[in-house]
């Protein structure tokens, strides 16, 4: 399973820095508020962090432009080509701003809010638009793909989207999307590594675009529609709302400060070690990590941690699979896998 996996460096600690990456496009973010981009982009972060989608936590937390300073690591300009109609592509001019995770934690833990962290279901996208003959397959679109990359990026989940082949059309069928069917998608989400699916049935009407969402992960499945004027804006807002559900499973409030022995086999190479510390003191609310002992390739750690949820973390994003629970010893048993 994959959460928001970038090139180069481990997985989880890329995963874990984006979250912190807010964007803002110069011409266009601050217009409607007269307000530096700066809090834009900090806004993006609070909530990519919290799912709160739509919300200005700026405005709520009163952050100025000075604070907002304070959180940043670093700021750069960037020039992003955006897929245009028939008269050509164009160009965007941005501000991206990295912000000191550790300080952005502490501010919306101060502000009393729940926190998303780094535990994100990599999520498998199917698309089905009405056809000559009915419902057809949405073939790769430039425009579309950038919306759905922008929005995977401003809500921190994973969308990936199937390559179409011959083993993806036997398992998934038009008729399958278009009718919400999520469980015959299983096989499919094994072979792109995927925790969840969304099927989406896209239709255009004389004015508008309308959506009919049915997702599923783990034991939830949900349906809905939503309405747009655009194919954009029904993603946008379909999007969000998976979004907005899925934070409200995942994130975490602050608890009392707790110790769970966690068993690891499978460890063969200083780089898997490596791997599963970096991994264990990536997930949310984990404040140290420290190894207890080794008896082979098995290794034991004391993970403490300031939020409840540890096993679903560990077992939503990780390396790590489950094995079972000694109750007698208070220890999780996991195997690492590569």
């Amino acid at each position: 399973m994959l959460v928001l996996a970038l090139a180069g460096g481990s997985g989880w600690a890329a995963a874990q820095d984006r979250l912190y990456v807010g964007e803002a496009v110069i011409e266009e973010a601050s217009a409607m508020r007269d307000r530096p981009p700066l809090l834009d982009a900090l806004n993006q972060v609070l909530v990519r962090l919290t799912g709160q989608v739509g919300a200005d936590l700026v405005a709520t937390l009163e952050i100025d432009a000075e604070r907002a300073g304070d959180l940043a690591l670093g700021r750069q300009f960037r020039r992003v080509e955006v897929p245009g109609d028939d008269r050509g592509d164009r160009e965007q001019r941005r501000l991206r701003v990295d912000f000191d995770p550790a300080a952005v934690n502490r501010l919306i833990e101060e502000a009393g809010l729940q926190r998303w962290g780094s535990e994100r279901p990599e999520m498998l996208l199917w698309i089905v638009t009405e056809g000559r003959r009915g419902a057809e397959f949405l073939e790769q679109d430039r425009r579309l793909q950038h919306t759905i990359d922008e929005l995977a990026f401003r809500y921190g989940i994973e969308l990936t989207r199937p390559i179409l082949d011959a083993s993806d059309r036997v398992d998934v069928t038009p008729a399958d999307v278009r009718g919400g069917f999520t469980g015959v998608a299983v096989d499919a989400m094994r072979r792109y590594g995927a925790d969840g699916v969304i099927m989406l049935d896209l239709r255009p009407n004389r004015d508008f675009w309308t959506g009919r969402w049915a997702w599923r992960i783990a034991d939830s499945e949900s349906t809905f529609q939503r309405s747009g004027a655009a194919r954009g804006e029904v993603l946008e807002l379909g999007l969000g709302r998976i979004a907005e559900s899925l934070a409200a499973r995942f994130s975490v409030r602050p608890t009392a400060n707790t110790a769970q022995r966690v068993v690891v086999s499978g460890i063969e190479t200083p780089a898997h070690y490596n791997e599963v510390q970096r991994f264990l003191e990536n997930l949310t609310g984990v404040e140290s990590v420290r190894v207890l002992g080794a008896v082979g390739s098995a290794m034991t750690f004391s993970v403490r941690s300031s939020t409840d949820g540890l096993r679903q973390r560990i077992e939503l994003t990780g390396p790590l699979e489950f094995q079972h629970h000694d109750l007698a010893a208070g220890a999780l048993h996991y195997r690492f896998a590569l």
